[in-house]
C-alpha cells in the first residue's frame, strides 16, 4: 500500500510538474494584456473627466437670464464712470451671440450687394473675422493690461469687449439699410455716435480698473482706438476683401 501511495504521489508531482510552464506562461500573458486594456480605459476614462470637467468650468459662464443680457446691451451704450465697488461681470453667452450676429450681418450685407457665395468662403471668413477680432483684441487688452496693473482678468475682459461689439452691429445693421453706396456721411455719424459711445463706455472701466494713473490714458485710448479702427474696417476693408474673393 505504502509502494502504491508513493507511486501516486509521484506521478501527480510530475503531472503538476509539467503543468506548471502551461499556468506560468498563462499567469505571465495576463498581466500584459489586462495591463493594455487598463491603460486605455483609464485614457479615455481621464479624456472623459477632463471633458466634462471643463464643460462645467465654462457653465457658469452661460447661465445668465434673458432680462439681464438685455440690461447690458443697455449699459454698453452708456457711457459712465464705474464705481469702486462695481463689480464686472465675468460672462459669455452675451458676447458670443453678439459676435455670431455680427457674422450673420457681415454675410447679409453681401448678400444684398448681390456677392456671390462660393464653398462658404465668405461665410468662413465673416466667423473669423468676428471671432477673431473678439479673442485676438481680448487678448491684447489683457496683455497690456496686465503691464499697466489693471484689475481685470481675461473672462470680464471678453465680457466687456464682446458687448461693445452691439454698437458694430447697430451701425453696420442701419448701415445696410440706409446706407448708400456713394455717400459715407450716415456710416461716419453712427461710426461717431454709436460706435464711440461703446468705445468710451469700455474706456472708461478700464481706466477706472488701472490703478497707476500715468497708464490710465493711454491705456483707454489704446482700448477705443481698437474698438474704432475694428468698425472701420468691417465697413471698408471687409467689402473689398469679399469682392476680391468673388
Amino acid at each position: 500500500m505504502q509502494e502504491n501511495l508513493q507511486r501516486r504521489t509521484t506521478i501527480n508531482n510530475n503531472n503538476n510538474n509539467n503543468n506548471n510552464p502551461q499556468a506560468t506562461s498563462l499567469e505571465s500573458g495576463m498581466p500584459s494584456v489586462g495591463s493594455i486594456v487598463w491603460t486605455a480605459g483609464r485614457a479615455r476614462a481621464q479624456q472623459a473627466i477632463n471633458f466634462y470637467a471643463n464643460i462645467d468650468y465654462l457653465r457658469p459662464y452661460f447661465d445668465v437670464e434673458p432680462k439681464e443680457i438685455l440690461r447690458r446691451l443697455l449699459h454698453a451704450l452708456t457711457p459712465r464712470w464705474p464705481s469702486p465697488e462695481e463689480n464686472i461681470k465675468s460672462e459669455l453667452y452675451g458676447p458670443s451671440m453678439i459676435v455670431f450676429t455680427l457674422a450673420a450681418i457681415l454675410i447679409y450685407q453681401m448678400k444684398l450687394a448681390s456677392h456671390s457665395v462660393e464653398d462658404g468662403t465668405l461665410i468662413g471668413t465673416s466667423f473669423l473675422i468676428s471671432f477673431g477680432y473678439w479673442i485676438g483684441s481680448s487678448f491684447a487688452i489683457s496683455s497690456v493690461s496686465f503691464v499697466c496693473n489693471t484689475h481685470l482678468n481675461l473672462i470680464q475682459i471678453l465680457c466687456l469687449n464682446g458687448y461693445a461689439l452691439f454698437s458694430h452691429c447697430l451701425v453696420l445693421f442701419l448701415a445696410t439699410f440706409i446706407h448708400t453706396g456713394h455717400d459715407h456721411l450716415l456710416f461716419y455719424g453712427l461710426w461717431c455716435i454709436v460706435g464711440g459711445l461703446a468705445a468710451i463706455r469700455m474706456m472708461l472701466v478700464v481706466m477706472a480698473r488701472t490703478i497707476n494713473p500715468r497708464y490710465r490714458v493711454l491705456l483707454g485710448l489704446f482700448v477705443s482706438a481698437i474698438h474704432m479702427f475694428f468698425l472701420l474696417y468691417l465697413h471698408f476693408a471687409y467689402h473689398e476683401l469679399a469682392e476680391s474673393m468673388n
